[in-house]
């Protein structure tokens, strides 16, 4: 039986809420986290026609991009509301609303990554730093007899990261000292007599978010009642996370050609531009939804061009007198992207577990502009 705080346990995996902008409100809006789950709709909003969808097709679940209690101020529920409605429909026909905002605009593979992956951007790289990875140093004292287990339980869990390589640890070989005192049942020695065992020093490197999971993991690979472990501060960060994207095509081209295939590729009626159609092309910055405030900021890193939705007038117009073109994509057709990615791991993850799920992406257009 699969419930919500599973699916949720997933989507922390896929997008952690830490990473998640301070004024976002992402995660279980409405719904009972013991709640079973049989079938989730993933969609970009919740919108009253995708409730009705999965009222429709059954589904215990919404999983969206966009939170639907963001900027929302509530003083009351009532049904004669459009927020009230939904979450009326929502309680009453038992469907749980999950959402992954500004933490999958962030995490890899999210919905940046999808858009920079679509157009095929080469060398891409982070536009905006937004988080660092604090690590921590891990050092556990081991019975000879256990290293490997204790190792491995370890990593598993998470710790050994160091760039591209997994399983990074260091051990050394030393003489551990115990007195096990009444009421103890000690792995080696007796009680009352001081203990000389020969010991692994095993030390490793963690992310501290995972720290937590790895000392369980740790003492329960471990064969003492008492694990005598040791977690040390260090200065080094681990790997960035961080808003937008920049990367290059694989071949210069005109602004105006590049236009004509994001138009096709984003399934768009229209496009807005700024910027002089002649212009030649090969660095792209990007962020999806509104991003217009990275714009000086992709235009300092060099790109040639910027993709992003929602751009004001004066925010095009700023643009056009700094020489970097632009593309409006609006901020659904560079967002709804995700929901199909999002899916395929989610049914993928459910395969993995052997759970009876289906997760289906919604029919429902949510594109609110269109064109003549």
């Amino acid at each position: 039986m699969v419930q919500v705080k599973d699916i949720m346990a997933v989507m922390e995996e896929i997008a952690p809420q830490h990473l998640a902008e301070s004024w976002d409100k992402v995660g279980l809006a409405i719904g009972n986290p013991e709640s079973t789950v049989k079938k989730i709709l993933v969609a970009l909003d919740v919108t009253k026609e995708v409730i009705s969808e999965a009222i429709e097709k059954n589904a215990n679940m919404i999983i969206t991009h966009h939170p639907m209690l963001l900027f929302q101020k509530m003083d009351s529920i009532t049904a004669d509301t459009n927020l009230g409605n939904k979450i009326f429909k929502l309680i009453t026909n038992d469907i749980a609303a999950f959402s992954a905002h500004t933490n999958l605009d962030i995490a890899k593979g999210g919905t940046n990554d999808v858009l920079a992956e679509l157009i095929d951007l080469q060398n891409v790289e982070l536009l905006e730093i937004t988080e660092k990875q604090v690590l921590q140093k891990i050092v556990v004292y081991v019975p000879i007899s256990h290293e490997q287990a204790v190792r491995e339980a370890m990593c598993q869990a998470g710790a050994g990261h160091i760039g591209k390589y997994a399983c990074c640890t260091f051990g050394t070989k030393g003489t551990g000292t115990f007195l096990p005192l009444d009421g103890t049942n000690p792995y080696l020695g007796q009680k009352g007599e001081l203990e000389f065992a020969e010991e692994i020093r095993l030390e490793t490197i963690a992310p501290k978010t995972k720290t937590a999971t790895i000392i369980k993991a740790m003492c329960q690979a471990h064969p003492y009642e008492e694990v005598a472990f040791d977690i040390y501060t260090v200065e080094q960060t681990g790997k960035a996370e961080g808003i937008g994207r920049i990367g290059t095509l694989k071949q210069q081209m005109e602004f105006s050609t590049f236009a004509a295939m994001l138009k096709q590729k984003l399934g768009l009626d229209s496009i807005r531009l700024t910027g002089d159609p002649h212009k030649m092309i090969k660095t792209v910055g990007l962020c999806t939804g509104s991003g217009a405030e990275f714009l000086s900021l992709a235009q300092k890193k060099g790109a040639d061009v910027y993709l992003t939705g929602d751009m004001k007038f004066h925010e095009a117009q700023k643009a056009v007198d700094t020489g970097i073109c632009v593309a409006d994509v609006t901020h659904y057709a560079s967002e709804v992207l995700i929901v199909p990615v999002l899916q395929k791991m989610l049914q993928q993850k459910a395969e993995q577990n052997s759970w009876d799920l289906e997760v289906i992406c919604s029919a429902v257009n949510g594109q609110t502009f269109w064109s003549l």
